[in-house]
């Protein structure tokens, strides 16, 4: 019989404050290795202060309380000294806070691959993958928020990442390119058992790419759970309303996962 494999990633008793008005309280999670995590919450409920905690970001919000263990290291959120984890890349929402707008392309491609040691890596896989041209002399704002959302993604899967974060990684792209490149990133993610925290407002988003849901409600992790048994039997007022308000109403999480 095999044995359990060891978490990936622990969270424990995680609190944060901004200006002493508390934003996160006693946040605790787990995600196992290859895992896929969707971080589900209205607005202001505290999902993307978890993530840049998680991160080693500490402004605005400041950690008070609570440690970190990834990848068999430990951090204390607390810790001045605390930066992001090595293993760990994220996707942030906009792709405004993620290009450089007065740099080429293909200049901040390079600098990234030189950072990493790999500056003679071919990326040509991943953008076919993901439906990127090649990048020629182009500036960010010459391409669409979509196009640069999924050159942002394909950026953070060069690194190989044992963890990549998500925040709201539709937001940029309709519903038909969304699905399509989700799908990829589905793809890529078990091909390198890469472990996904998605953070996302859409329950059935949630529900139709993770294993498990983590939902937030006013800094509280409130629900968490393998995404069938939250679908079909939310616990709290908050997961009943999500699932009652669920966007993506195609997603069939106990059929997609059937499939996989």
């Amino acid at each position: 019989m095999s044995s359990k494999p060891n978490p990936l990633l622990t969270v424990e008793s995680l609190s944060v404050e901004i200006g002493g008005r508390g934003i996160l309280h006693d946040v605790c999670l787990e995600m196992k290795p290859a895992e896929w995590l969707a971080v589900v919450g209205s607005s202001g409920s505290g999902k993307s202060t978890l993530l840049r905690a998680i991160m080693g970001l500490k402004r605005p919000a400041r950690p008070t309380t609570g440690h970190m263990q990834f990848d068999g290291a430990q951090w204390h959120f607390a810790d001045k000294a605390l930066a992001r984890p090595s293993g760990i890349a994220f996707v942030p929402q906009s792709p405004a806070h993620g290009f450089d707008p007065l740099r080429r392309l293909r200049w901040q491609m390079a600098q990234l691959k030189r950072r990493m040691g790999r500056e003679h890596a071919s990326h040509e896989a991943l953008f076919n993958m993901l439906g990127l041209p090649d990048l020629g002399g182009l500036y960010p704002h010459e391409w669409s928020r979509g196009m640069q959302q999924r050159l942002l993604l394909a950026m953070a899967l060069m690194s190989d990442p044992k963890l990549l974060i998500l925040d709201e990684p539709t937001s940029a792209l309709d519903l038909i390119i969304a699905a399509q490149v989700l799908e990829e990133v589905r793809r890529i993610v078990q091909d390198k058992r890469i472990a996904v925290m998605m953070v996302t407002h859409d329950l059935a988003l949630g529900a139709r790419y993770a294993d498990n849901i983590a939902i937030m409600e006013a800094g509280h992790l409130v629900e968490f759970g393998p995404s069938e048994a939250v679908i079909a039997a939310p616990k709290t007022k908050c997961g009943r309303e999500l699932v009652a308000h669920r966007h993506w109403h195609s997603a069939s999480p106990v059929n997609d996962r059937a499939a996989r």
